[in-house]
């Protein structure tokens, strides 16, 4: 059995912003790390992700999203079988999407959630998302502009993501990276995923 990672997700507060100015924001996230995906009933989504990408993706969807002060996304994560597949994901199902649906329905407070059918694995991921979620939600305008930026250019000097961002000093970067206490971020990034790997 392969396992697979499905995400169900929404936008916080979508009304709070015209849809004009985080919509594009919203599908150009998930067209840069999706294998598929579907933007349903105006403000929820659906995607595949590849394993590798997909703790990445859903930093990269917080910081494109909270560029609007009032917009955040929440975001079940399911890892499990597909046992039917369609190239339209609506009509796809399995495991993946009975776990990622249900770890969205019981996010409560809680922005992000990850469910499978490892208790262990379960357990350890979402404290880890949970702490790290408490980072993001302090996040400002500008402090996600720069996070996005950094994750779309992971190998770029502070001086690139300085003329990246179109930022004028680079104290700027460096202050809004730690702001959003980026380094932690990243070590989110990649233990989730170390861990998610050994279950692959």
């Amino acid at each position: 059995m392969k396992n697979h990672v499905i995400i169900t997700g929404d936008v916080i507060n979508s009304r709070a912003q015209d849809i004009d100015n985080w919509m594009p924001r919203l599908e150009a996230s998930l067209k840069r790390y999706s294998i598929r995906y579907d933007i349903y009933r105006g403000d929820s989504f659906q995607a595949e992700m590849k394993l590798e990408d997909v703790f990445q993706a859903i930093f990269h969807l917080k910081a494109s999203l909270r560029v609007f002060e009032q917009n955040d996304v929440r975001v079940g994560i399911g890892f499990g079988d597909i046992s039917y597949e369609d190239p339209d994901i609506k009509k796809s199902s399995g495991a993946a999407f009975v776990y990622s649906g249900e770890s969205f329905d019981q996010l409560g407070r809680e922005t992000l959630s990850f469910k499978s059918d490892y208790p262990e694995l379960d357990a350890q991921l979402n404290l880890i998302l949970s702490l790290a979620s408490t980072i993001t939600d302090q996040w400002k305008v500008g402090a996600a502009e720069i996070v996005q930026v950094a994750l779309e250019n992971p190998n770029a000097t502070q001086k690139e993501l300085l003329e990246i961002s179109g930022r004028k000093h680079q104290s700027q970067v460096s202050l809004y990276l730690t702001k959003a206490h980026y380094t932690k971020i990243l070590q989110v990034i990649q233990y989730c995923t170390k861990e998610l790997k050994k279950y692959a």
